[in-house]
């Protein structure tokens, strides 16, 4: 079979992929590429006996009856004795690859993994290496909004949106400043989207790269110095706005709309925990392009904002809400929720192909369950339809299609039951499964 190892090809997005929808569809199959399907990690198609310790088990599953011809394994396990963890390559934002494997051996108590959102494949030197496509809300803590419209997984809450509910808020004097991104250094550009560098970009220190220079921008420096004077309270229970414009919808609705008041935080607290205010006192500005400090919040904007009025040592209060839940992260596209099967675009060829898939979802008792499939790009595999299908069977009611192809891998207890190619791809973001405390 012939094989372009994805470690040694430059590409950016939409580079020798399938034609897809314009916009997201064009995104998402760059992370996948001509892979090698590796037989010695799935051993069987057929059921097998599953490897079990304390309600987690992962199995062979007969995909036969619903036409997918290759090996399909299922990680499942109870929500009473494990969580859903989020990891980055690295530990950073934009801070490059890193295997799922190596993320889980490196994480303390982690006894499995799976690859996650998808992401830019760009190599270390280049400006975004590993630059995620959605949000991502890790222990509560705002780290990126999405780069465009995207599905997104609030993995506590076991629900999914059409798109990530976030917003961060700067008083200034009085007057709001709306941050426009979170931790994106750049758009990311590709056939069909091309965003300009505007509005206000805000960088915490998880952020690997340098804020943007560009003619007419200045970097307000910021530090922090103290957590919420106030609790922050924020609406749940229906769907709400993001700062993109884009409604959130959750599996779950309700007719009654309940306030909720979270507890102040303290001076160490991520400055953009979500749900909180914190205040910030200006440090400095300047048109550099320079790294995040520990400890400091910057802003990249327009020369003409309110921010320019400040002077060294002014202070401002910034406010972060999501009703996301406290881990979120991306993929595409929603495939079940609350039990009803999401229509998918005829036009998004991506699904309408086969690949190797990672898809995670939940039953309707609260068991988690991440099938991966293995295959080889638009020859076997599975499609979005069979994945449905294949979920229902398993008594999944909700489902998210997570990053594929060449992404896709299963580690288990010390186990790599699946990775694509030659070797197990690194990848911007993984799914971590660690025991309950």
């Amino acid at each position: 079979m012939q094989f372009r190892d994805s470690r040694t090809v430059s590409r950016r997005w939409g580079t020798k992929s399938p034609a897809v929808v314009v916009g997201f569809a064009a995104v998402l199959v760059t992370s996948i590429t001509a892979m090698q399907f590796n037989t010695d990690a799935f051993a069987s198609r057929f059921h097998t006996p599953s490897s079990t310790a304390s309600g987690l088990s992962v199995r062979g599953f007969n995909g036969d009856p619903f036409g997918v011809r290759t090996a399909i394994r299922v990680l499942s396990f109870p929500s009473s004795h494990y969580s859903l963890a989020i990891d980055l390559a690295n530990h950073q934002i934009d801070g490059g690859l890193e295997t799922p494997s190596s993320m889980c051996r490196s994480t303390v108590g982690c006894v499995a993994a799976v690859n996650g959102d998808y992401y830019d494949v760009t190599h270390k030197e280049q400006s975004d290496p590993g630059d995620e496509v959605g949000g991502i809300i890790q222990n509560c803590v705002l780290l990126h909004s999405p780069e465009i419209s995207h599905q997104q997984a609030d993995l506590d809450g076991q629900r999914v949106g059409e798109g990530l509910d976030w917003s961060v808020n700067v008083d200034v004097n009085g007057v709001t400043v709306p941050i426009t991104a979170v931790n994106q250094e750049l758009p990311m550009r590709y056939p069909g989207v091309n965003l300009p560098l505007k509005g206000n970009l805000l960088f915490t220190t998880p952020f690997a790269l340098r804020t943007p220079s560009a003619v007419g921008r200045l970097t307000f420096e910021f530090i922090q110095v103290n957590g919420s004077t106030s609790p922050t309270t924020s609406t749940t229970g229906s769907p709400t706005t993001s700062t993109t414009g884009s409604p959130t919808t959750s599996s779950s609705t309700s007719s009654t709309t309940s306030t909720t008041t979270f507890p102040m935080i303290g001076p160490t607290t991520s400055p953009t925990t979500i749900n909180t205010t914190t205040e910030l006192e200006l440090v400095a500005q300047t048109s550099d392009a320079v790294r995040v400090r520990a400890g400091y919040v910057d802003i990249s904007a327009p020369t003409g904002s309110p921010l320019a009025s400040l002077l060294a040592g002014g202070t401002v209060t910034m406010t972060t809400t999501s009703a996301a839940g406290c881990n979120n992260i991306g993929g595409h596209p929603i495939l079940l929720n609350d039990g009803v099967a999401v229509p998918i675009s005829g036009a998004d060829t991506y699904m309408a192909q086969k690949y190797a898939r990672t898809v995670i979802g939940w039953t309707a008792s609260g068991e988690t369950v991440v099938m991966v499939v293995g295959g080889t790009d638009g020859t076997s595999g599975a499609t979005g339809h069979q994945l449905v299908r294949l979920m229902q069977s398993l008594q999944v009611v909700t489902a998210l299609d997570l990053d594929g192809g060449d992404s896709t891998a299963l580690y288990v207890h010390g186990r790599l039951y699946y990775h694509a190619g030659r070797g197990e791809r690194p990848v911007s973001t993984g799914i971590l499964v660690v025991p309950n405390p």
